[in-house]
């Protein structure tokens, strides 16, 4: 089985990715190796490395800063 984590850098993704690594083939991913801002490169990201399963770990955890912006 093939796994993409997103925000694998973060406390979350990094738990997610160590707990699969034995059992799939995980791909981490980080905010420096993929924009989910970026639609074309997720889709990109996705068809390149064709996941069985897609895990999204990536947070905006800047809670003043979302506040400022809504």
């Amino acid at each position: 089985m093939k796994v993409l984590v997103t925000g694998a850098a973060g406390q979350l993704g990094t738990a997610i990715a160590t707990r699969y690594a034995d059992r799939a083939d995980v791909i981490a991913a980080t905010r420096a190796t993929l924009d989910l801002a970026d639609a074309s490169a997720v889709l990109a990201c996705v068809e390149r490395h064709a996941p069985d399963v897609v895990i999204n770990c990536a947070a905006y955890n800047d809670v003043d800063g979302a506040e400022d912006a809504a």
